[in-house]
């Protein structure tokens, strides 16, 4: 019997047990992770704001492979300070993810009228002494104009609102050009876009991180455990 006793786990190794299963109170490395990630993520944005570009929504699916990489960087950093507290991982899985998706769309906005610019360049029958070069300056100038006149206060929040209720520049409205300019998606199409990316996005990078509010197998209380701790507090 004696033997028995022996082979079990002792009350106060429980309570260490528990203990150290318990979420961290200091969140230094986490949150250091979460910067980590956060700087990681922003050459991600940059590529994201041309693959969110792609025709038939193919470019979503780099935001849930990258937000993989993203996540597993975080990961890897915060993982030898585990368990943290849910409420500070979702925090920081939720700011890495913000400020990625957000960098990636001011990415595509002040791209926008480059954007256009170029595809005026390439159908324009006539752009008149000017070379192709200055062509395209002048066209980027004036859709930069025309969203701050018609969709204030033009920039990123323009951008969005042109796109949201609109999606073209109808013939006439850029002198420069006499052909209508479109966005593709526009309108409930790029409402859809942005939504699923940020939701794969979200899902890809939390996917690594959320499990860093649950401690490791080694460090959780096992039945016995907690059968004798349940046993001592008799």
């Amino acid at each position: 019997m004696g033997a028995t006793m022996a082979s079990g786990p002792t009350t106060s190794e429980a309570i260490r047990s528990t203990v150290s299963a318990a979420p961290s109170l200091s969140h230094a490395r986490w949150w250091c992770a979460t910067a980590a990630g956060t700087i990681v993520s922003l050459p991600f944005a940059w590529l994201l704001s041309y693959a969110a570009m792609l025709p038939f929504y193919i470019g979503l699916f780099f935001f849930m492979l990258f937000g993989l990489v993203i996540g597993a960087v975080t990961f890897r950093i915060a993982v030898p300070g585990r368990p943290y507290r849910r409420f500070a991982v979702v925090a920081g899985t939720t700011l890495i993810v913000g400020v990625c998706w957000t960098a990636s769309l001011v990415k595509e906005s002040r791209d926008f009228p480059a954007d256009l610019a170029a595809d005026a360049v390439r159908r324009a029958r006539d752009i008149g002494q000017r070379s192709a070069d200055e062509y395209r300056s002048a066209v980027a100038k004036e859709v930069r104009g025309f969203l701050r006149e018609h969709y204030p206060p033009g920039g990123l929040v323009g951008y969005v609102r042109w796109t949201l209720l609109s999606g073209e520049m109808k013939k006439g409205e850029i002198s420069s050009f006499d052909q209508t300019l479109r966005r593709s998606p526009a309108g409930y199409g790029w409402a859809i876009r942005v939504v699923l990316s940020i939701a794969l996005l979200g899902f890809a990078v939390g996917s690594q991180t959320l499990a860093l509010s649950r401690p490791t197998d080694a460090h959780a209380p096992s039945l016995k455990d907690k059968t004798c701790m349940r046993t001592s507090d008799r």
